[in-house]
């Protein structure tokens, strides 16, 4: 065990919601009767962060968690207070925006700074349970994606069929939660915080009064590693990890998207193909699939890095001996943390119906009157009620029109009613009567 390069390695930071090696908490020379020999710590042998990349880090790093809780928060806000939000397919936007909230609370920050430091200087229970929580999330936010694309091939393929109710998408979310908790389970009880002889000169001699005390000889250094998982067992989870939390979700979503593609964009509009209403549900269809395909596409990129470098520690382990594996990782860990902040940039560019409801929260934010702390919920509940009326039936022509401020929109069989941002009748407004 003497020696620079001796002893097994012991991991105890995160990879995508899955424990990586080495980097961040690289403690080795695990004896067989628990105690550390402190000749084969390992970290001096990474490279030494300067100041100016770790000011830089810690910029782009709180950057992505504050956005991750702004962007989602509000997204969240617009699904719970507007009642033409809450669609099916809302609900499960508004799930992965609660997983990406709770990414930017305690994944990102908490994992960074032990990372940086390398040493935990956070409670001791924080160690289990921010990456019990990060595991949590990622599991929720890869399998709400699988049950968005499999709700809109659904859709697509099978426009006739019984379209699912809240109450069942209700459901899919509660057991997703339950598998993603089962999934991170062994994540709760795999790590923990020991501490090892810090590497300062050790103490002079004590005083004759105090040498009988319980101080320490040694100042000592708190990390947080794995402590509750044999490293055989630890290998093998972050392999199921690597599997269920990203191959197979990722294929499963790939052929689901294909599916639809070749239905909307290698067919006509169903019906006739001259009905302007047939091509607008066509049109709409085809717009919502792009924004959820560049919202998969980006969750696939932002973590390929990062899954990638779980993978090759189990078949190259040595790769924690690298000098430069720290940095290696910040940038791997950053992409994949930064995927939490995208998707509400996503649902403001690609859909009018977020886009109006950002720009109304944001209207009433600005010109708020001093009249109260629920003046913002009052108003935006009066809009909620007011902007839009029950549908009205024309008797004589056959067709359904919308009334909006008291303007009448033009019927449906008008091929100017739906277009532009004036649509209330896009995929994810939850109009199920015209489009899935």
């Amino acid at each position: 065990m003497e020696g620079s390069g001796s002893g097994p390695e012991s991991p105890g930071a995160l990879g995508p919601g899955g424990p990586g090696l080495g980097p961040l908490f690289n403690v080795t020379g695990l004896l067989g009767n628990g105690s550390l020999r402190n000749d084969t710590f390992q970290d001096e042998a990474l490279y030494p962060v300067p100041l100016h990349v770790v000011l830089l880090l810690t910029f782009f790093y709180v950057s992505i968690s504050v956005a991750a809780i702004v962007g989602n928060g509000l997204v969240l806000w617009v699904v719970a207070t507007s009642r033409r939000m809450q669609s099916v397919t809302n609900c499960f936007i508004a799930n992965l925006a609660l997983a990406d909230v709770i990414i930017g609370l305690f994944a990102i920050p908490f994992q960074f700074q032990a990372a940086l430091l390398q040493r935990w200087n956070l409670p001791e229970f924080m160690c289990p349970f921010c990456p019990f929580v990060q595991v949590v999330s990622v599991n929720v936010s890869v399998f709400t994606l699988t049950a968005i694309a499999v709700d809109r091939h659904r859709a697509v393929l099978s426009p006739l069929s019984a379209p699912p109710t809240k109450l069942r998408a209700k459901v899919i979310i509660a057991i997703i939660w339950l598998m993603s908790l089962a999934l991170a389970a062994p994540m709760s009880v795999a790590l923990g915080v020991i501490y090892i002889p810090d590497e300062l000169p050790p103490l002079p001699p004590l005083p004759a009064d105090l040498a009988a005390t319980s101080l320490p000889l040694h100042p000592t250094k708190a990390f947080c590693t794995l402590v509750g998982l044999s490293m055989a067992d630890m290998m093998v989870y972050r392999m199921v990890l690597v599997v269920v939390q990203y191959l197979t979700p990722l294929i499963i979503i790939t052929l689901v998207y294909t599916r639809m593609a070749h239905r909307l964009w290698g067919s006509r509009a169903p019906g006739n193909a001259e009905d302007s209403r047939d091509a607008t549900l066509l049109k709409n269809k085809k717009k919502v699939i792009k924004m959820l395909v560049i919202v998969v596409a980006l969750f696939a990129l932002c973590w390929l890095p990062l899954q990638t470098y779980n993978f090759l520690q189990n078949v190259y382990p040595s790769i924690n001996r690298y000098r430069y594996i720290n940095i290696i990782f910040f940038c791997c860990d950053w992409l994949a943390m930064s995927n939490s902040c995208y998707n509400p940039f996503i649902y403001g560019i690609y859909n009018e119906k977020f886009q109006r409801e950002f720009r109304l929260r944001l209207d009433v934010c600005l010109r708020r009157s001093p009249a109260g702390r629920g003046s913002i919920s009052r108003e935006l509940s009066n809009l909620d009620s007011s902007r839009w009326e029950w549908p009205a039936h024309n008797t004589r022509t056959g067709t359904l029109a919308l009334h909006r401020n008291g303007d009448k929109m033009a019927p449906l069989g008008d091929k100017h009613a739906l277009n532009g941002s004036n649509s209330a009748l896009s995929v994810i407004t939850g109009h199920t009567s015209l489009t899935p």
